[in-house]
């Protein structure tokens, strides 16, 4: 009888592990599939880092059971290595070489620093304490989306806070927005020469959008660098959404409703996304010179997203970075939503997310790149 029981048990688990491996192998192929043309799709990728870690569950489980079984679990893991990479990373330290020409990026989200949290007769209250870290911040070159500079102020003028008064040369692509006509939108700042410049505006978005890409290719001492700071389309969820969702958990009717609410919001962020990504590339494998391509994805690294843009370019954290590497910093922990890519001709070294930069939604990132000489990056 105890026999027939862990037959039975066992093969149980074997079915159970099986359709965790099926479901790992639709959200590879969903990962291929534009959610433009079938936005299902996305949300089936979404999924994937819950059938990654269930597999690994699995693997565990028939290692401790001594089981044959386990070969399942072990060929889908060694399969699914570059997905696991990006769920969790580990790279050891490596040492920049001697003599390298080095380019530092640091890439924010900066939330407006936070001018309108808080508005007091009108006038909003910018989180100075953000202003600072970012100013003396040492990267040579900083992406930052979400910016917010009041030339008529001393005291939040953010292009002359963090950029001129640093002797950084700067482009700016924004849009004057609010009744007290400040800046807002993407800005590069570089401590090297912008020797050209421009934005990617999206055939999808308004002109005025704060989605966007602007691009500034930096002279690093005789070598060019092109850098991208990239703001794609938002989730457009906000806390209380989640929390509505949560909280309406027991309520049919409201769980529905809710739930229903996320889903749109998802499915149109997908769609818009997949189109963005698309004009994006075009422009970067257009680019002469190696490209740097960083900001606010509003994508995890198990996103359409994301798999067309690691199909051309390196991503730093999954190259350089340890950990989980989160970098949405809301409700939902373990978003990976903020990236850097980089292209051929350059390697990523030391990359980090700031957790010590709460004060925004997101976390800033930081990598250096080591610029390969010119004979090297031909062979």
């Amino acid at each position: 009888m105890s026999g027939t029981f862990k037959s039975i048990r066992r093969r149980v688990w074997l079915i159970l592990n099986t359709l965790v491996v099926l479901w790992m192998l639709l959200g590879v192929l969903c990962l291929q599939v534009p959610p433009s043309e079938f936005w299902p799709a996305g949300f089936v990728a979404f999924s994937l880092p819950g059938a990654l870690v269930l597999n690994f569950l699995f693997l565990f489980y028939w290692v401790l059971r001594r089981s044959w079984l386990l070969v399942l679990p072990l060929s889908a893991f060694i399969l699914a290595w570059n997905y696991y990479a990006r769920l969790v990373t580990i790279n050891f330290e490596k040492e920049i070489p001697d003599g390298a020409k080095t380019l530092q990026v640091m890439s924010f989200n900066t939330h407006v620093f936070n001018a309108y949290d808080k508005i007091v007769e009108g006038v909003p209250q910018v989180s100075t304490d953000m202003i600072d870290w970012v100013a003396e911040h040492p990267a040579d070159v900083f992406c930052l989306q979400e910016f917010y500079s009041r030339v008529n102020s001393l005291e939040y003028n953010n292009f002359n806070r963090i950029g001129t008064r640093y002797g950084k040369y700067k482009f700016a692509s924004t849009s004057v927005g609010d009744r007290i006509k400040a800046d807002l939108g993407i800005v590069i700042f570089s401590k090297y020469p912008i020797v050209e410049s421009g934005t990617l505006r999206f055939s999808n978005t308004r002109d005025r959008s704060a989605n966007r890409a602007a691009w500034a290719d930096i002279d690093v001492k005789g070598d060019t660098v092109r850098v991208y700071a990239v703001h794609l389309q938002s989730m457009s969820i906000k806390s209380e959404d989640i929390e509505n969702t949560y909280s309406a958990i027991g309520d049919e009717t409201s769980f529905k409703k809710e739930s229903r609410n996320l889903a749109r919001r998802l499915r149109g962020g997908f769609v818009s996304r997949a189109a963005q990504v698309q004009e994006l590339l075009g422009h970067v494998q257009a680019s002469p010179y190696p490209v740097i391509v960083c900001g606010d994805f509003n994508d995890i690294p198990f996103s359409y997203t994301y798999s067309e843009l690691a199909e051309v370019l390196d991503n730093a954290h999954v190259r350089a970075g340890n950990g989980v590497g989160a970098t949405y910093n809301g409700p939902l922990p373990f978003l990976r939503i903020d990236n850097q890519f980089y292209s051929a001709g350059l390697e990523a070294y030391n990359f980090e997310t700031h957790y010590e930069m709460g004060l925004s939604d997101h976390f800033p990132i930081s990598a250096t790149y080591v610029l390969q000489p010119k004979d090297a990056e031909q062979r």
